[in-house]
C-alpha cells in the first residue's frame, strides 16, 4: 500500500509572508530504527546551546542579545559558554526534561526538545533570569552574584526576561494553572528538518500525557507559519502564538470553513493519526 502524505491544514498566514509549513513527504522521513530519543545530560549542554544559536534566526537573537551588549571579542564562543552555564541546572532539574533525537548509526544529535513537566512548581519559564531564584539554582550550582551578572550581561532584560514573563502570564491564564506539559524549545538541525525528527520529540511527551485519563494538558508557543504542524498533533490555537492540547485530535483550519459552506457545521476535532512536517518549525520558544 502506498504511504499517504498528511492532509494539508490551511491556517491564516498573516504576518508570515504567506508562508505555511507543508506536510512532510513520506519518502523523506527517517525510519524509526534510524533514530532514538534519549534524555539529555549535562554533557549535552554545549550541543544544545550551539543548536539554539544555529537554528534560531539572527534577527531573533539581535532582539534578545543586542549587538551593543555582546562581548567585543570572541562573541559567539562567549555567548555559547554563557548559555551552557545557564542551561546546565535546567538539564538536571527533576521538573524539566531536555530530550535529544540521536542517529542510531553515528550517535549524532539532530534534534532537541525542552519539556517542563506537569510536576513543575508553578508557571515559570526556565529560560528567565528569575528562574535562578525560583528553582534554587544559585545555591545548587554554587554561583556567586558576579557569575550570574556576567552570564546575563549581554542579554536584553526587556526582550528576554520581561517578554518571557509576559508569556508566562498568558500561559498561566490559558492553562488555568493546571498541571501541564510545556514545550520550549523545539529545534532540529537544518540538514534534518522535514524528516520526522520534531514529531518524535513531540510524541515523547504526548504519549505520556495521553496515558492519563483525562490526558494531561500540553502547552506551547508557535510562530503562525508552523501552526498546522501542531494542529495535526491536537494543539488548538488560543491566540496569535499560543496553543493548548487536551488530548488526541487533529484540529482543522481554514479548510473546515470551506467545507462548512456546503456541509453545514462540522466537528473541528478528529481522532485520527497523521504524519506531519516540521521543516522550518523546530525553532519555537516563548518570546
Amino acid at each position: 500500500m502506498t504511504e499517504q502524505k498528511a492532509a494539508f491544514i490551511k491556517v491564516p498566514t498573516d504576518n508570515t509572508d504567506g508562508f505555511q509549513t507543508m506536510p512532510v513527504e513520506p519518502s523523506r522521513r527517517l525510519p524509526d530504527s534510524d533514530m532514538r530519543v534519549e534524555l539529555c545530560t549535562e554533557q549535552d549542554a554545549e550541543k544544545i546551546a550551539e543548536g539554539l544559536y544555529l537554528c534560531f534566526p539572527d534577527d531573533w537573537w539581535a532582539k534578545k542579545e543586542p549587538l551593543e551588549l555582546r562581548p567585543k571579542e570572541n562573541s559567539d564562543r562567549i555567548r555559547i559558554q554563557r548559555m551552557v552555564k545557564r542551561l546546565t541546572p535546567a538539564i538536571t532539574d527533576p521538573n524539566h526534561s531536555f530530550i535529544k533525537a540521536v542517529l542510531t548509526s553515528t550517535g549524532e544529535i539532530v534534534g532537541i526538545a525542552g519539556w517542563t513537566r506537569p510536576s513543575n512548581p508553578g508557571v515559570h519559564n526556565m529560560f528567565r533570569r528569575s528562574a535562578i531564584d525560583h528553582y534554587g539554582w544559585k545555591e545548587k550550582m554554587g554561583w556567586t552574584d558576579e557569575e550570574i551578572e556576567e552570564m546575563w550581561s549581554h542579554v536584553s532584560d526587556e526582550t528576554w526576561n520581561v517578554q518571557f514573563g509576559k508569556d508566562d502570564e498568558m500561559r498561566r491564564e490559558i492553562t488555568e494553572e493546571q498541571p501541564h506539559w510545556y514545550l520550549a524549545p523545539l529545534l532540529t538541525w537544518p540538514e534534518y528538518q522535514g524528516r520526522g525528527v520534531g514529531k518524535r520529540l513531540l510524541n515523547w511527551a504526548i504519549e505520556q500525557a495521553d496515558a492519563n485519563d483525562p490526558p494531561t494538558p500540553m502547552y506551547l508557543e508557535s510562530r503562525p507559519s508552523a501552526r498546522a504542524v501542531y494542529m495535526h498533533m491536537g494543539f488548538v490555537p488560543c491566540g496569535d502564538y499560543n496553543m493548548l492540547r487536551k488530548g488526541p485530535a487533529v484540529v482543522k483550519g481554514l479548510e473546515a470553513e470551506d467545507e462548512g459552506k456546503n456541509e453545514g457545521d462540522k466537528e473541528k476535532l478528529e481522532g485520527i493519526s497523521v504524519e506531519v512536517a516540521e521543516k522550518n518549525t523546530q525553532v519555537d520558544i516563548a518570546g
